[in-house]
Parts: structure tokens; C-alpha cells; sequence
């Protein structure tokens, strides 16, 4: 399932919980992130996404929403049907149960998997436990690299890689999520670093012997992040369509400015991640603040509609 399909899902399922009553075809149209082109396809993307949803195993309620019209079709589902409590896990358990369902979403538990991502993000959209977000684990040959590392950080073996253009060999303290990528926080030279796995270019290699170097007495990876992440902190202003970018509302305050837009503040650490989430809502959403921001936000779109 692509990502953008899958938060197509996640969104139709939360407004399909949120709403107090039963939605037409034209108000999920007009109110749900990820549908578009002519009406045709609109119609054909949905009845292929509800029916994706029930073959999951979540029950949408259908009801005529004119008695004299039955074609007048309206769509809910009940919260009481949608199994998973947000008062049943700790945001601890959720955690957890996010990166188990992403690491089977490759297996031969794929749809149950799928099933339990939606039910999940549906409870308070993507899941943090203290500021650090669940990244995905694939079963493949990212998933053994990242157990080496993990290896590599408990049994105190220095590693080897080339990042963002030159070698590196670091003594790694511990492994973390964030934004939903990994990184590692590792000692380079004389400070501690942290460095995202998916830029590490070309293989890596285990450095030495086990318990090669001692780990810094009262090394924090917890307040490491904390203090790391504050340093990069930056906020973002951010007017949002109404009714649109579901998730990015489920996740952050929203201040209402007037009948077409509401107002959004978001605090990021990566640009380019944040570029590439505010893309994909097109023209739902609108960056008022860093000018940095806006003018590349602008830029791609600019070069998007080119060609």
C-alpha cells in the first residue's frame, strides 16, 4: 500500500469516526485529504477504499440520507465498532504496537497489520512517546542492518561509515526515533552526534572488538535528545484549509481565523521532512512563517507544476 494511499485511508477513517452524523459522497470529497481528479475517479477511489477498509475488518455503516432518494447514500462508522480504546494502552504500549505493526506490514500478516496501522493512527494520529516517534521497521536487509547497530551499540563496538561526503568511525551510545526516521547518537571525534541512518551512504562496518570503548559516565540518551532536539527546534506558522489535512490536525492545536482557514503552529527540526509533509496537501495548506520555509515550499511547487 503506497503512503499516500494509506493516509487516504487513515483520513477517511478518522472523519468517518469523528462525524456525529452520516456524510455523503460529496462532503467526504470536499473534506478528506487525498481525493482528486474528475468525479469519476473520485467515486472509483472511494468504493475501492471503503471496500479496503471493510475487508480490514472496519464496519462502515451505510443509510439513505433522503428517505425519498436512496441513491442519497450517507457513510459513518460507529466508534463502538472500532475495537481499539485510547484509554485500553499506555502511549508506551502504542508506541510499541506501531513499530510491531510496520515491522509485519511486509509479512505474511500484512493486512492484519495494515488493520491495526489504521486502528492505531486513528486513536491520536502518529504516535510519540516523549517527543521520540515510532519508525518503521521493514523486514528486509535495512531491518538486519539496523539490528547490527543495535549490536554494535550494546556490545560497545566503534562503526565505520561514510556520511554527508566523508568517513567517519564512531563510538555508538544508543539509537532513537524521531519524525519517524532513525538515528544514531554517537561520540565523532570529541562531541556527541547525532546522525540519521538513511543518510549513512554506501555499507558500514563493525570497528574492532567487543567493549572496545567505555560509554561516558552519566551519558543521557533520553536528555541527548531532549537537549538535541530543542537546539533545532523550529516553529513553523501554518494556515490550514477547513476540514482538510485531518492528520496534521489530529496532531497539532489549531487556532480558527476566519470562515475558509484555520491557524497551525508546528514545531520541526527537520526542513526538509516538514517540505514534504506540507507538499503533499497541495493547496490546503498555506506556510506563512520561516520565509525560509515558504519560499522553498513555493519553489517546489512552482517547479511541480512545470514539469
Amino acid at each position: 500500500m503506497s503512503d499516500q494511499k494509506t493516509e487516504r485511508l487513515i483520513n477517511l477513517t478518522l472523519a468517518l469516526l469523528a462525524s456525529k452524523r452520516y456524510l455523503s459522497k460529496s462532503e467526504i470529497f470536499n473534506t478528506v485529504a487525498g481525493y482528486s481528479g474528475s468525479a469519476e475517479s473520485m467515486e472509483r477511489m472511494f468504493e475501492r477504499d471503503k471496500d479496503e477498509l471493510r475487508n480490514l475488518g472496519i464496519q462502515i455503516e451505510v443509510r439513505a440520507l433522503d428517505p425519498l432518494f436512496e441513491d442519497d447514500q450517507g457513510y459513518l462508522i460507529a466508534s463502538d465498532t472500532f475495537q481499539i480504546n485510547s484509554d485500553d494502552f499506555s502511549n508506551d504500549d502504542l508506541v510499541l504496537l506501531n513499530m510491531a505493526a510496520n515491522l509485519w506490514s511486509s509479512s505474511e500478516l500484512g493486512e492484519e497489520a495494515k488493520t491495526a496501522l489504521l486502528k492505531i493512527h486513528s486513536i491520536a494520529g502518529p504516535i510519540n512517546n516523549d517527543q521520540i516517534f515510532a519508525g518503521s521497521i521493514i523486514d528486509n536487509q535495512d531491518a538486519k542492518i539496523l539490528t547490527e547497530i543495535f549490536d554494535a551499540v550494546d556490545n560497545q563496538i566503534e562503526l565505520q561509515f561514510r556520511y554527508k561526503g566523508s568517513q567517519r568511525q564512531v563510538k555508538p551510545y544508543g539509537l532513537f526515533t524521531q519524525n519517524g526516521f532513525w538515528y544514531l547518537a554517537a561520540q565523532d571525534d570529541e562531541a556527541i552526534k547525532q546522525f540519521k541512518l538513511i543518510r549513512i551512504q554506501g555499507d558500514f562496518a563493525l570497528v574492532g572488538s567487543k567493549n572496545s570503548f567505555p560509554k561516558p559516565e552519566g551519558f543521557d540518551l533520553k536528555a541527548f535528545i531532549e537537549t538535541s532536539s530543542k537546539a533545532e527546534e523550529v516553529t513553523a506558522q501554518i494556515l490550514v484549509r477547513k476540514n482538510q489535512a485531518l492528520s496534521l490536525r489530529n496532531q497539532f492545536a489549531v487556532t480558527e481565523i476566519d470562515d475558509e482557514w484555520d491557524q497551525m503552529q508546528i514545531v520541526f527540526h527537520n526542513q526538509e521532512e516538514l517540505i514534504e509533509r506540507v507538499l503533499w496537501y497541495l493547496d490546503s495548506v498555506k506556510v506563512i512563517s520561516p520565509s525560509e520555509l515558504r519560499d522553498e515550499v513555493l519553489k517546489r511547487l512552482k517547479a511541480f507544476a512545470n514539469g
